[in-house]
C-alpha cells in the first residue's frame, strides 16, 4: 500500500508541476508585443468573463489606468457620494528614478511604452508623434530624469534580529531568490520559472473533477471560473531595467517608490531582498545566459554626458505632457483643470477612448475594456450611486486581494497555481492549512482595528505554518477595508459581556472543554500536543468579534464552507452534560473565558500530560475520533473507533468510507508528536479497504461506467449525543448526513456473526427532482472483480429478492429489501458493481458491513 501511495503522489507531482508550468507561462513570451492590452488582474481575472459586473470592471480600469488623475471623477458639490470618486493608481514616484533605473530604459520605454512592456499600464504618450519625434522627446525627458531625480535610498535600519550587512545588494543567491519567490506568494500573480520544481500537493477532488469536464459540463455546473487559467501580471526585462542595488531596495520597500502598494510589501529582510533580486535578474531578463550590462552594475550611472540644454528640454516636455498627473517628482507645477469625466465623449475618435492615431492619449485597449469602462462613464452620468458593496469590492479588485482570497465564490488562487502553495516541512493541514484564508464574512468574525493591523502588516503571524506570507498594503487600504468588510457583512459589534453574560468562575470549565477536541488542532499560547501546528488561541478577544465565536462554535459547516472543525454541539447539544448544566452557550462562553485567561491560566490537561509513555487509543465508554494520515483514507483521514471493537476510517477529501477493521484501534503518536511520520496503520485486524471515488454520483445511463471523481462538497461533521460523529456533505443539490455506527448483534448476518457497521445516510434536497432531463442520482452500494448473493434470511423479501451481496476479499453488505428490488448490477471487464437509485426526496438508505 505504502508503495502505491508513492507511486501516486510522484504521478500527481508530475502532473502538477506540467500543469502549473502551462498556466505560469514566461512572460518573455509576451516581450516586444505592443498589441497586448493593458494588464489589471482583477479585470482579465472577472470583468472580461462577465463574473463581475461590466459597470464595476469599468471602474476599475478608469483607476487602474490613473484615468481619473487627469479626468476629475465624483461631483461632491451635487451633494452625491464622495465614494463615487474614482482614486487613480497613478505611477511610481520619480525622485530617486535617477538612481534606481537605466537611462537607456526610461528613453526606450517614454519612447514605447507598450512595445518595451507589453500590458504596462502606462499610457504612450507620444503615440501621435513621428518615430524621430518620439526618440528625440524621449531621450530628453529620460536624460532630465537621470540628471535631476537623485535622491538617495532609504535607510536600512539594522536590529539585532535583521542585521544588514555591508552593501548587501551583492550578495544574493539566485536558488535562494527561486525560493522564495515560488513559496512566498509571488506566483499568486506573476509567472512561475519553468525549471523550478514543483513538489506538489495532492490534487482534490474538485480540481480532479475540474480535469475530466468539458467547458460545456463546466458552465453547466458552475464551474467554470475555477477550471479558467488565471493571467500572469508581466514583470517586462528586469534586468534591463533595475541593477542590483535598485531592484534590492525596491523589493525591501516598495511603498517607497510605489506608494499605491500594486505591488505590496512582503516584508523581506536586506538577505532576502539581495536573493529575491538576484533570481528576478536572471528569469525575468531577455537574456537568460545574462543579467546584462544594467543588473551588473551595482547602481546605474549617468551613461553618457547630458548636455544641459536636453536636460532642460526633457523638463520642459515633463511639463508640457503633464505626468505630473500621475508621478511625483522634485518639480511642482500647476496641473490643468481636469475635464469632467462625465464630460468625456466616449465616440470621440480622438479621445483617450478613440481609435485615430492623432489621439494624444494611446493604450491598446481591446473592444471587452472600452465597451466597459464606456459603461462605467455612462452609468456614472445616469446619477446611479455606488454601494458599500462596490466599494468593497473595487478595492480588493484594485488591489488584487482575490489573486489570494477567495469570497463569496469569486477569486482564490488560480486553479493550476496551488501546487506552489504549501504548509512548512508539507504538514498536512488541508487547503485550510496551506491556501490563504477565505474573506467571506471576515468583516462579522474580525475586530476592525485587528483587521487593520493585519492588512497594514503590524500583527504576528498567527499561521506561521503557512509558507505563503501575508503582505503589508498601503496605509489608505488598511483603514478603508475593514470599515467597509463590517458594513457588508452586518458585523454584530457586541462586546463579549453582551453576547456572553457574566463570565466570572467559568475559564476552568473553559479549560476542561479544550480536551474535547481543540487541542488536536490549535496551539495555545505557543503550547501544543507535539506535532500540532494550528492556528494559536490565545489572545483571541483582540482578533474575534464574540458573536461570531459563539456563532461558529455552534455550527462551523454554516459558517465556513468545508472546514475542518467539527460540530461539537449537535443539534444544540452539549457533549459533556455534566459541565454547567449542558448550556451549550455557557460552554461557550466558559471557552472564551478561559482562552482570554491565557497565558496566566494552565493549559488543557491533555497538553500537559501529553509526554505520557502510552498513546494507543483504547475506546472504552465512548468512542475515540482521530484526524490523522492513513494508507487507504488518505491525508484528510477522520478514524473512529468504538468500544465494541470495530473501527472505520472516513476519507473527507473524497468524501467516502474508506476503511473497516477489527479489535485494536489506532497508535496516536505519529498523528499528535510525529507529523512526518509514516501514516497511521490500523493496529486490528481483517483490515477491509473499500473501492475509492464517491457513493454518489448523477448517471444519465445506469450501465455508464462511474465517474472516478464527483463535486462532493465535505461540510464537516458533527458529535451527536453517543459520542459518535455524523458526517454532513452536499452533491448536486443534496443533503447529506451519514452516520455510521457498530452492527447491532441481532442485526448481524447468519453468515458473518462478528461485529460489523451500520451506515444511515439520509438525503434531503431543496431542488425538484421531477426534471426529466436531470441525470438520475445513484448509489454504489457495493465493488469488486466479482459479487455473490448471499442468502441472508435477515434482509430477504417475501418475493425472494435478495438484500445481500458479498466481494472475493469476503465483505458483506446488505441493504433493505426496498432498495435492493430496485437495484442494478454493472458489469465489466474488470469489476462489478451493485448501484441503487435515488427515486425521492427525503431519502434514507440503511447498510450493513460484516466480513
Amino acid at each position: 500500500m505504502r508503495n502505491l501511495l508513492v507511486i501516486v503522489w510522484v504521478v500527481t507531482v508530475a502532473w502538477t508541476a506540467i500543469a502549473a508550468a502551462e498556466e505560469l507561462r514566461s512572460d518573455s513570451a509576451s516581450l516586444h508585443d505592443p498589441s497586448v492590452p493593458p494588464v489589471v488582474a482583477g479585470f482579465d481575472r472577472f470583468a472580461r468573463h462577465g463574473d463581475i459586473d461590466a459597470v464595476d470592471g469599468g471602474r476599475l480600469l478608469l483607476g487602474e489606468l490613473s484615468c481619473t488623475a487627469c479626468h476629475a471623477s465624483g461631483d461632491t458639490a451635487a451633494g452625491k457620494n464622495t465614494a463615487e470618486a474614482i482614486e487613480p493608481k497613478r505611477g511610481p514616484r520619480l525622485h530617486s528614478a535617477g538612481i534606481r533605473y537605466s537611462q537607456a530604459w526610461l528613453a526606450d520605454f517614454i519612447a514605447s511604452p507598450h512595445q518595451v512592456k507589453p500590458g504596462t499600464t502606462m499610457p504612450d504618450l507620444l503615440g501621435n508623434r513621428s518615430p524621430q519625434q518620439r526618440r528625440e522627446i524621449s531621450t530628453a525627458i529620460a536624460a532630465f530624469l537621470v540628471e535631476t531625480e537623485r535622491a538617495d535610498y532609504p535607510e536600512i535600519k539594522a536590529t539585532g534580529a535583521n542585521p544588514v550587512m555591508f552593501e548587501f545588494w551583492k550578495r544574493g543567491d539566485a536558488d535562494r531568490g527561486s525560493e522564495i519567490f515560488h513559496t512566498r506568494g509571488c506566483v499568486a500573480c506573476h509567472s512561475s520559472d519553468a525549471d523550478y520544481v514543483v513538489t506538489g500537493a495532492i490534487t482534490s477532488p474538485v480540481d480532479a473533477l475540474l480535469e475530466e469536464l468539458d467547458p460545456e459540463e463546466l458552465a453547466d455546473m458552475g464551474l467554470a471560473a475555477a477550471a479558467r487559467r488565471v493571467e500572469s501580471i508581466p514583470l517586462g526585462d528586469l534586468a534591463a531595467k533595475y541593477s542590483r542595488k535598485s531592484l534590492a531596495h525596491f523589493l525591501h520597500d516598495p511603498a517607497h517608490t510605489r506608494p499605491a502598494l500594486r505591488m505590496p510589501d512582503f516584508k523581506l529582510s536586506s538577505n532576502e531582498s539581495a536573493d529575491l533580486a538576484e533570481y528576478l535578474l536572471t528569469a525575468y531578463s531577455s537574456n537568460r545566459n545574462s543579467v546584462g550590462k544594467q543588473a551588473s552594475a551595482d547602481q546605474p550611472s549617468i551613461e553618457h554626458a547630458n548636455d544641459p540644454a536636453l536636460v532642460q528640454q526633457g523638463r520642459e516636455w515633463f511639463i508640457e505632457l503633464n505626468c505630473a498627473a500621475c508621478h511625483d517628482s522634485s518639480i511642482k507645477t500647476d496641473l490643468p483643470n481636469a475635464m469632467p469625466l462625465l464630460a468625456v465623449d466616449a465616440e470621440s475618435a480622438n479621445g483617450c477612448l478613440g481609435d485615430s492615431p492623432q489621439r494624444r492619449v494611446q493604450y491598446p485597449l481591446d473592444s471587452v475594456q472600452r465597451d466597459a469602462i464606456v459603461k462605467a462613464i455612462a452609468n456614472a452620468k445616469s446619477g446611479q450611486t455606488v454601494s458599500a458593496t462596490q466599494q468593497l469590492d473595487g478595492i480588493l479588485l484594485a488591489a488584487n486581494c482575490f489573486g489570494c482570497h477567495q469570497r463569496d465564490e469569486l477569486g482564490g488562487i488560480g486553479r493550476y497555481r496551488k501546487p506552489y502553495f504549501e504548509t512548512a516541512g508539507h504538514i498536512d493541514l488541508g487547503d485550510e492549512g496551506r491556501l490563504p484564508p477565505p474573506l467571506t464574512g471576515v468583516g462579522a468574525k474580525l475586530i476592525s482595528t485587528h483587521l487593520t493591523n493585519v492588512v497594514s502588516g503590524k500583527t504576528p503571524a498567527i499561521r506561521p505554518y503557512m509558507q505563503i506570507q501575508m503582505p503589508r498594503f498601503s496605509q489608505e487600504v488598511a483603514h478603508a477595508l475593514p470599515k467597509l468588510f463590517a458594513e457588508v457583512d452586518d458585523a454584530n459589534t457586541a462586546d463579549a459581556t453582551r453576547v456572553f453574560g457574566d463570565t466570572i468562575d467559568l475559564a476552568d470549565a473553559g479549560r476542561e472543554l479544550m480536551d474535547i477536541g481543540c487541542v488536536q488542532c490549535h496551539t495555545f499560547g505557543g503550547n501544543a500536543l507535539p506535532g500540532v501546528t494550528g492556528v494559536d488561541l490565545s489572545k483571541i478577544h483582540s482578533r474575534i468579534r464574540p458573536a461570531w465565536f459563539e456563532t461558529f462554535l455552534l455550527n462551523p459547516g454554516n459558517v465556513k464552507e468545508r472546514t475542518r472543525m467539527p460540530t461539537f454541539f449537535v443539534d444544540g447539544k452539549s457533549p459533556r452534560p455534566d459541565l454547567l448544566d449542558g448550556d451549550p452557550k455557557r460552554q461557550i462562553a466558559a471557552m472564551w473565558a478561559y482562552l482570554n485567561a491565557l497565558p496566566k491560566h494552565s493549559l488543557p490537561s491533555k497538553i500537559e500530560t501529553s509526554r505520557a509513555e502510552n498513546y494507543e487509543l483504547s475506546p472504552t465508554d465512548r468512542p475515540s475520533i482521530l484526524r490523522t494520515f492513513m494508507p487507504g483514507a488518505g491525508t484528510h483521514a477522520i478514524a473512529v473507533g468504538f468500544p465494541e471493537q470495530v473501527h472505520f476510517a472516513f476519507d473527507a477529501e473524497q468524501v467516502r468510507l474508506a476503511t473497516m477493521w477489527r479489535g485494536r484501534f489506532l497508535d496516536a503518536q505519529g498523528t499528535w508528536f510525529v507529523r512526518s511520520a509514516p501514516p497511521a496503520e490500523p493496529l486490528g485486524n481483517e483490515v477491509v479497504e473499500l473501492p475509492e471515488g464517491s457513493s454518489f454520483a448523477k448517471l444519465n445511463q445506469a450501465n455508464e461506467p462511474w465517474p472516478s471523481s464527483t463535486e462532493v462538497r465535505f461540510g464537516g461533521y458533527r458529535i451527536d449525543a453517543d459520542g459518535s460523529p455524523e458526517f454532513l456533505y452536499r452533491y448536486a443539490g443534496v443533503e447529506f448526513t451519514d452516520h455510521i455506527e457498530p452492527l447491532a448483534a441481532q442485526d448481524r448476518s447468519e453468515t458473518h456473526h462478528k461485529p460489523g457497521l451500520r451506515r444511515t445516510i439520509t438525503l434531503t434536497s431543496g431542488e425538484s427532482h421531477a426534471n426529466a432531463t436531470a441525470a438520475p442520482l445513484w448509489f454504489r452500494v457495493h465493488q469488486g472483480d466479482r459479487l455473490t448473493r448471499i442468502d441472508d434470511h435477515t434482509m430477504r423479501h417475501e418475493s425472494g429478492q435478495n438484500g445481500a451481496g458479498q466481494n472475493s476479499a469476503g465483505l458483506t453488505i446488505s441493504i433493505p429489501p426496498s432498495l435492493a428490488r430496485d437495484a442494478h448490477i454493472y458489469q465489466s471487464d474488470e469489476i462489478t458493481e451493485w448501484r441503487v437509485p435515488v427515486r425521492e426526496f427525503p431519502f434514507k438508505i440503511e447498510v450493513n458491513y460484516s466480513w
